[in-house]
């Protein structure tokens, strides 16, 4: 089986070197045969002699031309296997690279060594260190797990392929290129979903999409625009790419799901009693009035669809950023609360967000410059109101909502980390339920980059010590408007605002308007927004009468 130090070892360069003498001197075996031929068959030679001559040449140039046509094949198989190679190879040696500047070595398993010993402090330098050092690797584990099972899985097509090459063409004369790890690039077929990483995690992600060649990165985004959309730890400019296309599709389906309901229901004299189309009709008008609030979001431009999930719930799910997540200096992302959807309130939180970004901007220095993005994450399905009450998985008196949407939003936040080849500076804002959310979010020693977590209005936070969040030491604001009753609940553990470790966020005060009620904290031009444009910047220091 191929080790780590096998595929630190193979040369792309060279095996190329391999695959174009085979194709050339295949060229040369056709070639040479074909002017024997010829040149036998213009010979004004007649006799025994002759016809022996010409019959031992007919022979030898049907074996001569299909050992061409093998060596071609097998020259084509190889050139496919170093077009797969490069991009791989280079992911193994960047991440060799990472190892030892993070004094760490890989096994030949995959496995990684750390060799620097971790000691615990309680400065918030030495806290973020620490959990910097878990991170990174845990980073480098996933990553190379991922590229030694893609190395593998490569190794082994290519071996079965070359196996039977042989008794294939001669056989059958089958066109090796149809194969899709051995072909050309310009002939591979289309991937399947055995072409997507292995594992889980964000950092695996980023590794499987650096290990494909251009040529694989275009078809799946072309082709299956469905299987990268949502891969959280790949470019956000992929994602939002794909997604865009899953739009359209998913417009498509839906609009000819609901005709289908209609006429349904317009031939059944008992409506939708007997089938629930009536009941799917509803369904299906709702997911095309979230994909209705997606598509005008994105209509303002400066927009990145970054999740589009119709699919895996009761509603549509979808994240969208203001600004480019990929090259922002600082990033934001924003998890909304109780009765929160994609249809009723996207565009009224992307507002919020816009808006936020340019108050961020404004704190922002110019020389050198930095930019900010600023992600409104509805990507799990909120708590609603009503007959979700009694619904344990959607029912605002319970945390498994919240428990639910924190994994998918760990595994989010460490993507745009993993993405990036240098981190941004990363805010995570959680409103109401949504704090519940964002601080599963946030659980766990190593789970993601979160430098500052700002929650406002929170019925609490599903602990009692901030210890227990993976948010450096004094990182963690709280905000509440005199008048929000929501935040006064303690409903998930301690009143946020009375934790151990927590800063305050006023709301009121100095030279801004003042928040009000549960649902004013992101409104343009108050305390509560130009604190938490502080936060995002970089500069909560600033914060008066924090």
């Amino acid at each position: 089986m191929v080790t780590w130090s096998d595929v630190r070892r193979w040369d792309p360069e060279k095996i190329g070197l391999l695959a174009d003498s085979l194709i050339h001197t295949s060229d040369v075996l056709m070639g040479d045969m074909q002017a024997l031929e010829r040149l036998s068959e213009s010979l004004e030679w007649t006799g025994a002699a002759a016809d022996a001559a010409r019959t031992e040449i007919f022979r030898l140039h049907d074996e001569y031309i299909c050992a061409a046509d093998q060596l071609m094949s097998i020259g084509r198989c190889v050139e496919g296997l170093t077009y797969s190679m490069y991009p791989l190879v280079a992911s193994v040696l960047d991440c060799d690279r990472d190892a030892r500047e993070s004094d760490a070595d890989i096994d030949d398993d995959g496995g990684v060594v750390d060799r620097m010993p971790l000691y615990s402090s309680a400065s918030e330098d030495a806290w973020s260190l620490g959990r910097d050092r878990l991170r990174r690797i845990r980073d480098l584990r996933d990553r190379a797990t991922e590229l030694l099972t893609r190395a593998r899985y490569l190794d082994s097509q290519g071996a079965a392929i070359l196996r039977t090459l042989s008794d294939s063409v001669s056989a059958t004369g089958a066109d090796v290129s149809t194969v899709p790890a051995a072909a050309p690039a310009s002939r591979i077929a289309v991937p399947t979903e055995t072409a997507l990483p292995t594992g889980k995690s964000a950092s695996a992600n980023a590794a499987f999409w650096d290990s494909l060649t251009m040529a694989d990165r275009t078809r799946l985004l072309v082709d299956r625009p469905e299987l990268i959309g949502n891969l959280d730890g790949i470019p956000a400019v992929v994602r939002d790419a794909a997604n865009r296309r899953m739009l359209v599709r998913e417009r498509s389906r839906l609009e000819e799901t609901a005709a289908d309901l209609q006429d349904r229901l317009n031939d059944n004299i008992f409506g939708g009693m007997l089938d629930n189309a009536d009941a799917g009709l509803a369904q299906t008008r709702k997911r095309l009035a979230a994909l209705d609030a997606i598509t005008a979001t994105l209509d303002q431009g400066d927009r990145q669809l970054l999740v589009l999930d119709n699919r895996s719930g009761e509603d549509t799910l979808a994240a969208i950023a203001v600004g480019n997540v990929d090259t922002a200096t600082h990033v934001a992302v924003f998890v909304p609360g109780l009765d929160s959807d994609v249809q009723g309130d996207l565009r009224r939180y992307d507002g919020d967000m816009d808006s936020l970004k340019m108050a961020v901007e404004q704190l922002l220095p110019a020389d050198p410059p930095e930019t900010a993005a600023c992600v409104t994450w509805m990507n799990y399905e909120a708590p609603h109101l009503g007959w979700n009450l009694l619904n344990p998985d959607r029912s605002v008196v319970s945390g498994s909502a919240a428990i639910a949407g924190g994994e998918r939003l760990s595994t989010f936040l460490d993507g745009l980390d993993a993405a990036r080849a240098e981190d941004p500076h990363l805010s995570l804002l959680g409103h109401s339920y949504g704090s519940l959310t964002a601080a599963y979010g946030v659980r766990g020693a190593d789970d993601t980059g979160v430098d500052d977590l700002v929650v406002v209005g929170s019925p609490g936070l599903g602990t009692g010590t901030v210890a227990e969040l993976s948010v450096p030491p004094g990182h963690v604001f709280v905000g509440e408007a005199s008048d929000d009753r929501v935040a006064d609940l303690g409903a998930f553990g301690t009143d946020p605002s009375r934790l151990e470790g927590t800063a305050w966020l006023p709301t009121e005060g100095s030279a801004y308007l003042p928040a009000e009620g549960h649902g004013g904290y992101f409104v343009e031009g108050t305390t509560a927004q130009h604190n938490s444009a502080l936060v995002v910047a970089g500069r909560a220091s600033e914060i008066a009468g924090g």
